[in-house]
């Protein structure tokens, strides 16, 4: 495995990258500190020209140029753009990240030989019980005239081309409706406010996730605070957690109602099974479950995860998107059930 870093240009906030490159501060920085510690370049816009009629004639296209730096002396060429190319240079998206995100940077480094940017800080953790989950805002910049400019919310710490690759995937494979996981912003280079709006969306991401966070606090707290010791109680909150399925219609065709049957009663019967492994974890069969309303929480977690195996941090399902729907409907019914107490 490789890290294919550009030299060695990785910094990274406290924790050292499995491939101990770069520098490990033991204080908190912010990103323009970061850049200026490991060292930064500019890329440049230059017309590409060709030889014609005995002299240089434009082209109309530009090569993407990296500036000379001490450890490679020689000005690179990355790749090829049109005019309309705007360039998001290494020292603008520390600057951008310290202007409207003004936390500590995570890491920052370059790939290859600069081509490829990456930055990422931490988002807030939730922690109920001992449980949380890190997710990190993970800003993408490539200077190669066809990777233009990202921001997501992910759970992988990038500090080498692998981790990129994988924050990558991650953010595109595990988007979530409310934009609380995955890509959150894409800009191309084209774009006149390709800079502009990566700040702006930088700012947005870290206000939501604060607010998100103090939310979903305040809500598992109160959960926690709610004690569900009546047995009817707690079958009534099962049942709106794994409700019947209706039965059919007096008029539904008489030739398919046996085929429809069948799975309707499959329904039933699993929804049965699972208000019965709730029942059983929820009285003692659980990890470290209390008789509170994040307790059932916790339950329903633990049997959709990992059918009552291992217990998962829940914050994960809900605030960076949803693994399971019963997931979220359960949520949702027990917050409603707290809030009415």
């Amino acid at each position: 495995m490789t890290a294919n870093l550009f030299g060695n240009r990785f910094y990274g906030n406290r924790t050292p990258a499995w491939h101990k490159l770069g520098f490990v501060s033991d204080i908190d920085r912010n990103a323009q500190e970061a850049l200026g510690i490991i060292g930064s370049y500019w890329i440049e816009k230059r017309p590409v020209t060709i030889t014609m009629n005995g002299g240089p004639v434009e082209v109309g296209d530009y090569a993407l140029v990296r500036s000379a730096v001490p450890d490679d002396p020689k000005e690179l060429n990355f790749g090829y753009c049109t005019k309309n190319y705007n360039i998001v240079q290494p020292d603008s998206i520390a600057q951008l990240f310290d202007d409207n995100v003004k936390q500590p940077v995570e890491t920052i480094g370059m790939l290859g030989k600069g081509e490829k940017i990456f930055l990422t800080w931490k988002l807030p953790l939730i922690g109920i019980n001992g449980d949380n989950v890190q997710t990190f805002g993970f800003v993408a910049v490539g200077y190669d005239g066809k990777y233009g400019a990202s921001l997501s919310i992910v759970t992988t710490r990038v500090v080498c081309e692998n981790t990129w690759r994988a924050a990558i995937q991650e953010s595109e494979s595990n988007q979530s409706q409310d934009g609380s996981r995955g890509r959150v912003f894409s800009g191309k280079h084209n774009s006149n406010n390709v800079e502009r709006d990566l700040g702006i969306w930088m700012e947005h991401t870290q206000e939501k996730a604060l607010a998100k966070t103090t939310e979903l606090e305040s809500k598992f707290t109160a959960m926690d605070n709610i004690k569900i010791e009546d047995a009817g109680i707690l079958a009534n909150l099962l049942f709106q957690i794994y409700p019947d399925p209706k039965p059919l219609p007096a008029d539904y065709p008489e030739k398919l109602r046996g085929e429809k049957q069948e799975k309707i009663d499959k329904v039933a019967e699993d929804a049965e099974c699972n208000r019965n492994a709730i029942q059983a974890l929820f009285s003692g069969q659980g990890t470290a479950i209390n008789a509170t309303g994040w307790g059932l929480f916790n339950c329903v977690t633990e049997l959709s995860n990992y059918g009552g195996m291992v217990k998962k941090p829940v914050e994960y399902s809900i605030l960076m998107g949803n693994r399971d729907k019963v997931m979220t409907h359960a949520f949702n019914v027990i917050d409603n059930f707290v809030e009415n107490k």
